[in-house]
C-alpha cells in the first residue's frame, strides 16, 4: 500500500498500511512549533476531539492595515525582551573576550572533512524500550530517579563514543519543562547546564543527582542567557541564524538529555485506540556534513514514559566517527548492559539488546 501524505513547510503528517492489517502514523514536526511536551498536549487534544484554544486565521485574510498595526503591537510587546538578548549578548561577548585574553589557547586545526562540505547527511538514530518497573527499580537501587538515570546512561554513552573533554567529565544540557495548564506557547522551556563524572554513574547515581539538583536550583535563581538571545533570531539574517544553530547546547561537546516524563495516554491513540507501540525520535533532517563538524558533532537522548514502558531515542554523530546506526545501537545497547538494564532495540520488531554482541 501506499502512504497517505499530509504536510506543510513546518510539519508532515504520513499513516503507512501494513500487510498485516496494521497501521504506522508519522508526524515529524519543527522544534519551532512545539517542544516535546507540548506536541504529546496536542496529540491529546487531536485524539479526544478537544478544541484548539486558539483561532487562527486564514491565511491572507488580514488586511493591509489591521497587518500592518498587530505586527506593530507585536513588535512593541518584544522589544523588552530584544533589549534584554542585546544586553546578554553584550555580555557573554565581554565575558569571552576577557576568557580570551587571559589564556588564549593553541590554534586548533579544523577536522578534515570527507567528501562534500555541502552533502547533506542522514543522522544515525536508535531506539530502547524498557520495562518501565525495571527502569524506575533500576534507578532508585542506584540512588537516583528517572532522570537522573536517563542523565547517567547519557553520561556514560558519551564516555564510550568519545565525547567527553580533556579530564574525562561530560557536559549535559537537560532542558526543563516550564508549561503550566493553559499555556500556548510554542516552546516553554529552559535549559540547565551540568558537567558529570560518567565513571561511577553504573553503580552510583547519588552524585549525577544531587548536581542535577544544583543546576536546576541555579536556574531558578538565574537568567539563561543562551535563551534570551533567541529574541535576536528573527532580526539575524538566515546566514547567522545557521551560524547560531548550536545555542540550545552549552558546548560543542555537549550532550542533551531530555526526559519527557509520562506522557498523556490519549496522546498514543490517534484512531481512538492503544497503539502498539509510541515514540518520540529527535531528527536532523537536511543536516550537511559541515554544520555537523562546525558544531563539534552531537548527541541527544529523548525518552518518556507510557503505559507500555519507557523510550530512549538517541540521535548522534561524532565527527570522524563511525557514523552508523549498527553502530549506535552497539553502542546503546554495551551501555544499557553497564547499566544491567534489559532492554529491546529497535521497532516494529524490536531486538534484545542481551542477543547483541560486540
Amino acid at each position: 500500500s501506499f502512504p497517505t501524505r499530509r504536510s506543510s513547510d513546518l510539519w508532515h503528517l504520513a499513516a503507512l498500511p501494513f500487510t498485516d492489517g496494521g497501521t504506522a502514523v508519522s508526524l515529524v514536526i519543527s522544534h519551532c512549533l512545539s517542544d516535546g511536551v507540548g506536541l504529546c498536549e496536542a496529540l491529546a487534544d487531536a485524539a479526544a476531539g478537544r478544541r484548539d484554544p486558539i483561532t487562527w486565521p486564514a491565511a491572507g485574510s488580514r488586511g493591509w492595515w489591521r497587518a500592518v498595526s498587530e505586527d506593530a503591537r507585536q513588535t512593541a510587546r518584544d522589544i523588552p525582551g530584544i533589549g534584554r538578548a542585546v544586553v546578554a549578548a553584550t555580555r557573554m561577548a565581554r565575558r569571552n573576550s576577557a576568557g580570551a585574553g587571559a589564556a588564549a589557547p593553541a590554534p586548533v586545526e579544523p577536522p578534515v572533512i570527507d567528501g562534500r562540505a555541502d552533502e547533506r547527511i542522514t543522522l544515525p538514530t536508535a531506539t530502547i524500550f524498557v520495562d518501565a518497573d525495571e527502569w524506575d527499580a533500576r534507578a532508585q537501587s542506584l540512588g537516583g530517579t528517572s532522570n537522573t538515570l536517563l542523565a547517567g546512561l547519557a553520561a556514560q554513552l558519551a564516555q564510550r563514543v568519545g565525547r567527553v573533554a580533556a579530564d574525562g567529565s561530560v557536559a549535559v544540557t537537560m532542558p526543563v519543562n516550564e508549561r503550566a495548564a493553559g499555556d500556548t506557547r510554542a516552546n516553554a522551556i529552559t535549559n540547565v547546564d551540568f558537567t558529570v563524572d560518567p565513571a561511577p554513574a553504573t553503580t552510583d547515581l547519588s552524585e549525577i543527582r544531587a548536581i542535577i539538583k544544583q543546576a536546576l536550583i541555579r536556574s531558578h535563581d538565574e537568567t539563561n542567557e543562551r535563551f534570551e538571545l533567541l529574541h535576536l533570531a528573527p532580526l539575524l539574517p538566515q546566514w547567522l541564524v545557521r551560524r547560531c544553530v548550536g545555542v540550545s547546547a552549552n558546548g560543542a561537546a555537549s550532550v542533551i538529555s531530555s526526559n519527557l516524563g509520562a506522557v498523556d495516554p490519549a496522546a498514543r491513540r490517534p484512531d481512538g485506540t492503544d497503539a502498539d507501540h509510541f515514540v518520540m525520535k529527535p531528527l536532523g533532517p537536511g543536516v550537511t556534513k559541515a554544520v555537523m563538524h562546525r558544531l563539534g558533532g552531537l548527541l541527544v537522548l529523548l525518552s518518556g514514559k507510557t503505559d507500555r514502558g519507557v523510550f530512549v531515542s538517541v540521535l548522534a554523530y561524532q565527527p570522524g566517527a563511525d557514523n552508523s546506526n549498527d553502530k549506535l545501537g552497539q553502542d546503546l545497547s554495551d551501555t544499557l548492559r553497564d547499566f544491567s538494564l534489559a532492554a529491546t532495540l529497535g521497532w516494529p520488531a524490536p531486538v534484545s539488546v542481551a542477543d547483541l554482541t560486540a
